[in-house]
């Protein structure tokens, strides 16, 4: 008869008399009987149960060391003190088993680490099993790893319960006693993992992921990342088979610059060298033109291996709104950003139920953003170049327009914050400010200006193409920044397209100002033709346009442009004119300012007196308003101006309080200054050697400035006045 028909007539199910006949189920008198009735026993069958306790017999499994890894690669490399911290937390003498979450960008090569550490230490186990849970193309079920997992220990197919929850007993109760070392590559969430986790202490797990799985509590996580140039060098090397050439500096130069652009992650720079195997010199130069101008991810895809499906797969997995938000984030033009700009590019900061905190947090745990310090994201630069492709797909202009404006409003009151006493003309004037341009304080501002100074010059870029009127504003807000840094290349960049932008605005008043500016940055460095030419251009206009402060404000800066070609009688005429217009219309700092000017150029001419009480009177001015770097440069002035007279002991005493001043105002520019003034005083002295270390120590505050004055008279940028309102 077969187990069916005896299903049939012994009203018991298949299955259940499938688990008795195979000693998983007791026989008990009740179905005894049944069976006895349905075959026609005769009571025989029920006579063998009568008076004997029911036994459950258990089928026995052999116990078989299993060892399914895939295979270990030779070209494995910059992964070093991450595979000794593994090994450390997979000792055997550790008192409890452990579980090591490694997760990172798509292409980082976590599976690899995985594979690597596993082979390394698998003889400390009794087996070793790896599962690929395919977070990435649809996770498998939790019951289908488990029911895998079993089969691979050994248990016969028939053994293995369909129900749920008796296959998870099954699985616990056969992995509890085995010391195992359970591999769990890719997977797609905790969910899919916790189930898994071995039971009894005894055996480890190594778990792969594109996401931090952070509700694993008692994991220890383990972010991979992208290889240290050298060890991208030496991948690329390998797969190409060109090792014994890079003693080569050219050849080293080719691949790092080809690994530069695989962003250094190891799937990338695989599949770039497998295009360029053998690797002559001018398949590499083909190489990396293609990686610079076809779109990347086409070049690192070798049919096999893909870049761009691997960072697909992992936004496929994102809530839609973080998708989004990845791809607008990529509009951002420099290598960092905060949250203000993130709540402006996504649109967090204004649409209800949205939280820029969460659409961060999420691009982090997906690890498609980096968190940098004090609130700072950035992408990896694939991940970004594969973002921008993103959002050419999405209507963008909304985000630009958004993100132009807020950050000229922040740029606005952050510039207002540091450096109140500026004087700003209706045009320059911000609005009250959003909460996402507000600061606490003066400090808060300098350390925005100062974080975000690498996207300037990109988000000038960006208006200069749709939204010329902020372009040009966006510029005046940043002038006093770069005045105060020193910061010389994007100062000119940034005024340059600020000028054009004035121009295709029709503004003259815009630039004018503008060419002011521009001029100032010509000047200081010391590109004077240039800088004359703009403030002919700027003169012609604010006089045109009746604005006397604009007008003062260039003949101030004719006036130290005048000092820096050493025409001194001009420069001296010239911030004299300024000057009575300044006091006449009580414009104090300006006063101020041009004095100093004046001072400079009557100290070149070897009027020190005139030059000293001028320099004094600025001094008292700027400390009335409370201007502590235009104090600590004039401190420095008077101290230059005593070291020309010889007068040592003076000179070194207001350098001396020209540094104490200059670490309270924030200025590494006038710090390194004074100790540069510091050390023509000692070298004066006769000793040498304490100069020379006065300069090294200059040197490391402000790698910019000159140990020496361009001109023996002439303190560097000392004598520059600010834009003032028309009235």
């Amino acid at each position: 008869m077969s187990l069916a028909d005896l299903a049939n007539k012994a009203h018991y199910s298949r299955g259940y008399l499938s688990k008795i006949e195979n000693g998983l189920k007791p026989l008990s008198r009740d179905i005894a009987q049944r069976c006895d009735d349905a075959i026609g026993a005769g009571g025989a069958l029920l006579r063998l149960v009568q008076g004997q306790p029911a036994v459950r017999r258990r089928r026995q499994v052999p116990v078989i060391r299993i060892v399914d890894l895939p295979p270990a690669t030779t070209w494995f490399y910059g992964r070093d003190d991450l595979l000794d911290r593994i090994a450390a937390l997979l000792d055997p003498k550790r008192p409890r088993a452990s579980v090591i979450a490694l997760f990172g960008l798509p292409g980082a090569g976590k599976t690899e680490l995985a594979v690597q550490i596993a082979t390394q230490i698998l003889d400390a186990y009794d087996g070793c099993l790896f599962v690929d849970l395919r977070g990435d193309q649809g996770p498998l079920a939790t019951d289908d790893v488990m029911n895998k997992v079993l089969r691979r220990l050994g248990l016969p197919g028939e053994l293995i319960p369909h129900d749920a929850d008796e296959q998870t007993a099954l699985y616990r109760r056969t992995v509890r006693e085995r010391r195992l070392l359970l591999v769990l590559d890719n997977a797609g969430g905790v969910a899919q993992v916790s189930p898994l986790l071995p039971p009894g202490g005894r055996s480890d797990v190594i778990v792969t992921s594109r996401i931090r799985l952070a509700a694993l509590d008692e994991a220890e996580h383990i972010q991979v990342g992208e290889l240290d140039p050298l060890a991208a060098r030496r991948l690329f090397a390998s797969v190409t088979g060109i090792d014994t050439a890079l003693d080569d500096p050219a050849r080293n130069e080719q691949v790092d610059r080809i690994a530069t652009q695989c962003g250094f992650l190891p799937l990338a720079v695989r599949v770039a060298a497998a295009r360029v195997r053998g690797g002559s010199d001018d398949a590499l130069d083909r190489l990396a033109v293609q990686l610079d101008e076809a779109p990347r991810f086409s070049v690192l895809d070798d049919g096999t291996r893909s870049v761009g499906a691997a960072f697909a797969s992992a936004v496929a997995a994102l809530p839609a709104e973080v998708a989004h938000a990845l791809a607008h984030l990529s509009l951002h033009p420099g290598r960092e950003f905060d949250d203000r700009s993130a709540a402006l590019l996504t649109g967090a900061g204004a649409a209800p139920g949205h939280d820029v905190v969460r659409l961060l947090e999420g691009l982090i745990d997906a690890c498609l953003l980096e968190r940098r310090h004090a609130g700072r994201f950035a992408f990896h630069d694939l991940v970004q170049l594969f973002a921008t492709e993103l959002a050419r797909a999405l209507p963008r202009e909304g985000a630009k327009d958004r993100f132009l404006q807020g950050y000229l409003q922040i740029a606005q009151h952050a510039d207002l914050i540091v450096t109140p006493s500026r004087f700003r003309a209706p045009q320059v004037r911000p609005e009250p400010a959003d909460w996402y341009a507000k600061f606490a304080d003066a400090e808060a501002a300098t350390r925005w200006f100062d974080d975000e100074q690498s996207a300037f010059v990109g988000v000038c870029e960006l208006a200069a193409v749709d939204r010329p009127d902020i372009c040009w504003r966006l510029a005046y807000a940043l002038r006093d920044y770069y005045f105060r840094t020193k910061r010389w290349a994007p100062w000119v960049r940034t005024h340059v397209l600020a000028l054009a932008a004035a121009v295709q605005c029709d503004d003259p008043w815009a630039v004018a100002v503008t060419c002011n500016n521009l001029g100032l940055a010509y000047a200081e460095t010391e590109r004077f033709e240039a800088a004359a030419v703009q403030y002919a251009r700027a003169l012609e206009l604010f006089s045109s346009l009746d604005d006397g402060y604009g007008a003062a404000n260039t003949i101030g800066h004719q006036a130290w442009l005048a000092h820096c070609l050493g025409h001194q009688p001009t420069a001296i005429r010239l911030g004299l004119q300024a000057l009575r217009f300044y006091e006449r219309h009580d414009v104090s700092r300006n006063a101020a300012i041009t004095l100093r000017t004046v001072a400079l150029a009557e100290a070149a001419d070897r009027e020190f007196d005139a030059a000293l009480g001028h320099l004094y009177r600025a001094r008292e001015i700027f400390s009335a308003e409370g201007l502590m770097l235009d104090e600590v440069m004039t401190l420095n002035c008077i101290g230059e101006v005593y070291a020309q007279t010889l007068n040592l002991a003076r000179s070194a005493k207001y350098f001396r309080s020209a540094r104490r001043l200059g670490r309270t105002a924030g200025s590494t520019f006038e710090q390194a200054r004074a100790l540069c003034g510091l050390a023509c005083v000692e070298a004066t002295a006769g000793r040498a050697q304490h100069a020379a270390l006065l300069v090294d120590q200059a040197h490391t505050l402000h790698t910019g400035y000159h140990p020496v004055p361009r001109q023996a008279t002439r303190p560097h940028a000392s004598g520059v006045v600010d834009e003032q309102p028309t009235v």
